[in-house]
């Protein structure tokens, strides 16, 4: 009965009445099946007696105590992937794993993808048949890490003030209060698709850890006249966890990037960084009156405010075929940070920066420094 021991070390320690816990337990039949509800009576009570008789700072750590006895004894399924070393495509992955059930819940992994700075898992989850209209509103918790205890991510649905977060550092051994180990990165989430960008690189994993929890729906009408909610439910399906463990094959982390430099100078813009990766130009640069222009649009429908941004800033091939910014984000003064979905292969041509903004009008080759 390891989830009693925090009380029965608390009754001893703390109150001297071995007899009493065991006498709790004593008065409560049952097998295996009877675990948590032993558990949750004897919490009760002792919860009952803590609050009339200790300081906040005994209370909050007991109930710590619980709730983390609680996140070790779940529910867990488990599945270890080995991706094929041999296969042709180089920078992502089909899994062709099954859905592993639990709950009544399935959940597979179909792909990853993994460079310098782009991270995507694609994965599906599926509901059982009376509720599987609910599966466009699909919600869950996700925490991915590496065998360094590198946190790619911990987004939590139904928990609050992180509280898997923390119990999951405490089960790695991290300190809950240091933030080291959390990667720089962003997150998307569209329908059963991760996607995770980093400006500083994602770390070269040799293993990853995927656990998925807290599966649920949002179950709500929305007025079409206000856009505000009719009704809205958070059901949540299962208390148990889905856990893959991934070898991550040497041709994702024996990886490089190749950095880019201006052919030449131009009066008003400063590249500050240009790096090619598998998938990806990612791009850190200054742009004199960059900023007025943004500002410029901030009225402007978004539709039409992308049609001048792209216009004014883009990159081409000499062939003219032309690469907008799949991403752009701005930074301090002039400051802008943009990912062209072009890879390494793009060097077989000449490729340039494009820039139409105000007085500065330039056309200037990319090269490799």
């Amino acid at each position: 009965m390891s989830e009693n021991r925090i009380f029965k070390e608390f009754c001893e320690k703390v109150y001297n009445k071995e007899n009493n816990y065991s006498s709790i337990c004593s008065k409560i039949k049952g097998g295996s099946g009877m675990k948590k509800k032993i558990f949750n009576i004897v919490a009760m009570l002792i919860i009952a007696v803590i609050v009339g008789t200790t300081a906040k700072g005994v209370y909050a750590k007991i109930v710590w105590n619980i709730a983390y006895e609680e996140y070790r004894n779940r529910n867990v399924i488990t599945k270890s992937i080995a991706i094929d070393e041999t296969a042709k495509n180089k920078y992502s992955e089909n899994l062709n794993m099954e859905y592993m059930y639990q709950d009544g819940i399935g959940i597979k992994l179909n792909s990853i993808m993994i460079t310098n700075d782009y991270c995507q898992i694609d994965f599906d989850i599926k509901l059982e048949e009376e509720i599987s209209k609910f599966e466009e509103k699909i919600r869950y918790g996700i925490a991915i890490y590496d065998e360094n205890n590198n946190i790619y991510i911990i987004h939590e649905w139904k928990h609050e003030k992180n509280l898997y977060m923390k119990k999951l550092y405490k089960e790695l051994g991290l300190k809950s209060n240091n933030s080291n180990n959390i990667l720089q990165s962003s997150a998307s989430f569209k329908s059963s698709k991760l996607t995770m960008t980093s400006d500083v690189g994602f770390p070269k994993s040799k293993k990853l850890y995927v656990r998925m929890f807290d599966i649920g729906y949002e179950d709500f009408e929305i007025d079409p006249k206000t856009l505000k909610d009719i009704y809205h439910n958070d059901i949540y399906l299962s208390d148990s966890e889905w856990q893959f463990e991934i070898d991550i094959p040497e041709k994702f982390y024996e990886r490089t990037e190749i950095e880019l430099k201006l052919l030449e100078e131009a009066k008003g813009i400063k590249l500050n960084k240009a790096e090619l990766t598998e998938t990806a130009l990612t791009m850190n640069i200054e742009i004199d009156q960059m900023r007025e222009f943004l500002l410029d649009g901030k009225d402007m429908e978004k539709e039409e405010f992308d049609k001048l941004r792209n216009a004014a800033f883009y990159i081409s091939d000499e062939d003219d075929n032309i690469y907008m910014a799949i991403d752009f984000g701005t930074g301090e003064g002039n400051e802008i940070n943009a990912r062209f979905g072009i890879g390494k292969e793009i060097l077989n041509k000449k490729i340039f920066l494009n820039i139409s903004l105000n007085n500065i009008q330039e056309k200037i080759e990319l090269i490799q420094k």
